[in-house]
């Protein structure tokens, strides 16, 4: 049986203590929150440390990073959100403080299976931050927004605690509260402007489509599953993942998932022997797996299912080939590699550095899914830019982010950075496209 030490006990109330102020946004506009929350950021990073490392996890470090994370990730959600979704804010805020430590207290105290995607963790912390998460989410929100509470709305937030509790179960390499409010804030937001969305693909009529949908990913797991171009994992993945791409995106959007699929896997075969040799090639010779499909493909297919522009699900698509074809190439023929941020010369195949040769590939990869989205119908000839722009600079934020990384002590899990990468390329061709469409800066959550 796991003992939880009493400082960690202390720890974790002062985490979920330190919610209950939440409540406050009944009564503040959002920037008075956002000054609650910078006063917090600055408490814990330079009075914190002069008393209170007792509930730190390293009493050596000057600073605690989670500590610190938390109360930045407040910060970000009321200025991303502001007025019209502070009450969101709120939810998410619940979340993050009472989800996380219920979460690590069941998971650490009692027995069970653990995650098959995060052996460190387990299904019934999973559950517990889910439940703990949904419940204080509801009841902060009702509070804050001063209203009768109605059913969609506590739908809603049962449903944006389940994506909550799953984004902090995955590894990422960085304090978990850097992982999950903000992803779970837009798809509050998002969800709760059409929530219809998910159910787009299964209305009356639709069924014929959809077993085709069925029949083509499994006629297109079978073959590249018997073929060994991938796992049997990973078979089973696209299959899912592209039955999912079809019905939501139909055939334009799927014609661009296999366009990602074949130059990437193409980009991972190439030079193979003389990438394994350098210790630097893609395991079980390069066939994809489940984890690689969910890494690349899950962000791409959520902005699907939340309605979102065809735009972010062509830049997360063109930031995940950027940044497959600027790891492939670059490892083959990039020659003083550097860091993206200080742009120092660093040793061959070090996490998040970019040379000529997998720049100008990256590059490529994203021109090519931006022509790709174009040529298929997915998306007008005037977005083409948005796309490029989106796919290549998500994949240069991770490069950024993972060198940064470096520099700071942590280390991005590999499928998290993949991920991370989709969402970021994703999120800024569709900033790119709609600020163009409306002639000015759009804001993701203004209201409407």
């Amino acid at each position: 049986m796991v003992t939880i030490t009493a400082g960690e006990w202390s720890r974790k109330a002062i985490h979920a203590g330190f919610g209950l102020f939440a409540l406050s946004f009944r009564w503040l506009d959002w920037k008075s929150a956002a000054a609650v929350a910078f006063a917090a950021l600055l408490f814990n990073l330079f009075v914190l440390p002069r008393f209170g490392r007792g509930i730190y996890r390293d009493a050596k470090r000057s600073r605690d990073p989670g500590i610190v994370a938390y109360a930045a990730m407040v910060l970000a959600l009321v200025l991303l959100l502001r007025d019209h979704y502070l009450t969101v804010a709120a939810a998410v805020w619940a979340m993050m403080a009472f989800g996380d430590p219920a979460a690590a207290i069941a998971g650490e105290l009692l027995d069970g299976p653990t995650l098959p995607w995060n052996r460190t963790k387990r299904w019934i912390g999973l559950v517990a931050n889910w439940a703990a998460g949904a419940t204080a989410s509801v009841l902060v929100f009702w509070f804050v927004s001063a209203r009768p509470l109605e059913l969609s709305a506590a739908v809603l937030l049962v449903a944006g605690a389940a994506v909550y509790a799953f984004l902090e179960s995955v590894r990422a390499g960085i304090d978990d509260n850097l992982v999950a409010a903000v992803p779970t804030a837009l798809f509050l937001v998002q969800l709760g402007r059409w929530p219809e969305a998910p159910l787009a693909p299964f209305h009356a009529g639709s069924w014929g489509r959809l077993g085709v949908a069925l029949a083509v990913n499994f006629a297109a797991a079978l073959v590249s599953g018997g073929t060994g171009l991938v796992s049997r994992s990973g078979a089973l993945a696209g299959a899912v993942a592209g039955f999912l791409v079809m019905a939501y995106g139909g055939w334009p959007a799927y014609a661009l998932l296999w366009a990602f699929f074949l130059a990437a896997t193409a980009a991972t075969k190439w030079g193979y022997r003389e990438k394994r040799d350098a210790g630097v090639a893609q395991a079980d010779s390069g066939r994809r797996g489940a984890a690689n499909v969910a890494a690349n493909c899950l962000v791409p297919i959520a902005f699907l299912v939340l309605g979102l522009p065809a735009a972010a699900f062509a830049g997360a698509l063109g930031a995940a080939l950027a940044d497959t074809l600027g790891t492939e190439v670059g490892t083959l023929f990039g020659r003083h590699p550097r860091s993206p941020l200080t742009f120092e010369t660093l040793a061959p195949g070090m996490p998040g550095a970019v040379s000529r040769a997998g720049t100008a590939a990256a590059f490529a990869g994203a021109v090519a899914i931006a022509l790709a989205a174009w040529v298929a119908g997915w998306l007008p000839r005037g977005l083409v830019i948005a796309v490029l722009a989106g796919g290549f600079l998500g994949a240069l934020s991770e490069s950024v982010l993972t060198d940064l990384g470096r520099r700071l002590g942590f280390r991005l899990d590999h499928e998290f950075a993949n991920a991370f990468n989709t969402f970021a390329g994703g999120l800024i061709a569709l900033e790119i496209a709609l600020s163009v469409e409306m002639g000015s800066v759009w804001w993701p959550v203004q209201p409407g």
